[in-house]
């Protein structure tokens, strides 16, 4: 087993332990009140240390300004569809079909 398998196995049995002890009914393991509303921004800061690059460096791919980038108007056309629609589905695909064709049209 080369050492790329073993690391994959490696992080496959953390990531597994840590959410079995968290959804497992069979440990009596509660966090308190302090650190669930810490680990509450986890989520908002991981996604946006994701999108963040994405739509202010993916211009860079292409010879089109910034502010016609496809990127970012699909960004932007996304968060505003969010903010009036809860369905974080219909906010995906929303959000992936104006990428997708703003790509086509550009």
């Amino acid at each position: 087993m080369n050492d790329f398998w073993l690391a994959l196995l490696g992080m496959t049995c953390i990531t597994f332990s840590c959410r079995y002890f968290f959804f497992s009914t069979t440990f009596p393991f509660k966090l308190g009140p302090k650190v669930t509303r810490l680990l509450s921004y986890t989520a908002p800061s991981v996604l946006t240390a994701m999108w963040v690059p994405i739509v202010f460096l993916g211009h860079q791919e292409s010879n089109s300004d910034f502010i016609s980038s496809p990127f970012l108007i699909a960004g932007v056309a996304t968060v505003i569809f969010s903010l009036k629609i809860k369905n974080t589905l219909a906010v995906v695909l929303f959000g992936m079909s104006v990428f997708g064709l703003l790509k086509i049209l550009f």
